[in-house]
């Protein structure tokens, strides 16, 4: 039971149970008339009261109803025959119902009636209530005090009626804890599963508006967990594969020759395999560096990488504008056109870089004149580890996450990178970037 109340549901209730009998206790202590029959409810004791002693003057002459009424006066009842009575003038809502309630009782024998409260600092006070009888100069003048609705008494429709309401309040409480736990539940069993198994189903996003955040907020979690280990595990797979024949090689040279020659190609291979490692490390780190963003005239450190590769013998060239503010990390900017200029250059002999500005939008294209891509391949040439046989497979050194990395690096910008064929030869890769994206 202890632990059933440390749980939000078991609180929640807790909390609607206390309250419930608070609210049945103070009902109880307010309501309660301890002792005598009941009374009848406003305003109806005074309107017989009166009524009734109306009805007996209206059938006395007009010249004994002073005395009658005199003679018939009672405790907390001042009954008087005036021909000028000092009128009170306050209205109040009790006044209006003894009126109307009095009215029509004593409409069989036309007399007719005013109700006022004598008191404005105290409208619940004294009351006057005047009669005037047909053909006769003097009204009854009465004065009474205040009597307000008798409570309702305690007895079994009452209790009754909060029971029911108590209860009818618990369980429909019941029921909307349920709709708010029951999501919270489910999303506490997924997390405990996730961390045995891996490859779940997206749990499903209902109930209130902070549940369904954190139900989407996990099934991103664990979509992204999932496809970096998935990414990891083909990653050591890919660089797993590809180490091994170097290593092979390296083996097989070292046990057969021991040439100057022989060290020069132990050499390249030492070489292949440093690209490959690198190239893994490169992919795993995307994202996590802690470089900050800046604004950098992005078309001179277009203008600065490309006239680096046409120093080092390549045929590359640049056309854009002179100057394009972007709110970036630069050496992320950097490592991206690198990626995609060597891409370009590794299957083209000529390499252009493009830059444009669209409105607040920016463009890049790098573009080759090499073979190009199947079209059924342009989407998957993005995704990590893919090499395309057998125009774009077998380069040394390549584990196929360049594009992935370029990629990656965009998406952290808010961009994206699109790849499609040129007409009629070679490949372009479109970086699409905002001038301010994260700023």
């Amino acid at each position: 039971m202890r632990r059933f109340f440390t749980t939000t549901l078991g609180q929640i209730l807790a909390i609607i149970v206390c309250s419930s009998s608070v609210t049945f206790a103070l009902f109880t202590l307010l309501l309660l008339n301890p002792s005598g029959p009941p009374k009848p409810p406003w305003p109806w004791q005074p309107t017989y009261r009166i009524a009734g002693i109306a009805r007996v003057l209206a059938q006395q002459p007009a010249n004994a109803r002073a005395q009658s009424a005199a003679a018939m006066q009672t405790p907390g009842y001042v009954m008087t025959m005036t021909s000028a009575p000092a009128r009170c003038t306050v209205n109040t809502l009790d006044n209006g119902e003894l009126f109307r309630t009095l009215r029509d009782e004593l409409s069989d024998i036309d007399a007719t009636v005013s109700v006022h409260s004598c008191d404005k600092s105290d409208p619940s006070g004294t009351i006057q209530v005047l009669v005037q009888f047909p053909n006769d100069a003097a009204q009854l003048e009465v004065r009474t005090q205040h009597i307000g609705p008798e409570p309702p008494r305690l007895r079994f429709p009452f209790y009754g009626a909060i029971l029911f309401m108590c209860v009818g309040v618990l369980g429909m409480s019941v029921w909307a804890v349920s709709l708010v736990v029951r999501p919270l539940r489910r999303l506490a069993d997924k997390a405990d599963a996730f961390g045995r198994e891996i490859a779940l189903a997206p749990i499903a996003e209902e109930g209130p508006l902070e549940i369904r955040r954190a139900a989407h907020a996990f099934n991103l979690m664990q979509e992204r967990i999932t496809l970096s280990l998935h990414n990891r595990t083909r990653m050591l797979a890919a660089v797993s594969h590809d180490l091994r024949t170097p290593l092979t090689r390296m083996r097989l040279q070292l046990d057969t020759n021991e040439s100057e020659t022989m060290r020069d190609k132990l050499r390249k291979d030492i070489d292949l395999m440093q690209t490959m490692v690198s190239s893994a490390l490169s992919y795993l780190n995307t994202g996590n560096d802690n470089e900050n963003k800046e604004w950098l005239d992005l078309s001179a450190l277009i203008a600065t990488v490309c006239d680096e590769y046409e120093e080092a013998g390549a045929a590359i060239r640049y056309e854009g504008p002179r100057q394009i503010r972007c709110f970036c990390r630069p050496d992320s900017m950097q490592r991206v056109l690198a990626n995609l200029i060597d891409n370009a250059l590794r299957f083209g002999e000529t390499v252009v870089v493009v830059a444009s500005v669209r409105e607040d939008t920016i463009l890049i294209d790098v573009s080759d004149d090499g073979p190009g891509i199947p079209e059924a391949s342009l989407r998957d040439v993005l995704e990590p580890f893919v090499r395309l046989d057998p125009s774009r497979a077998g380069q040394p050194g390549s584990v196929g996450l360049g594009l992935a990395i370029v990629r990656d690096i965009v998406r952290a910008h808010g961009g994206q990178l699109t790849i499609f064929n040129r007409r009629p030869c070679g490949l372009t890769a479109r970086v699409q970037l905002s001038q301010n994206a994260g700023a």
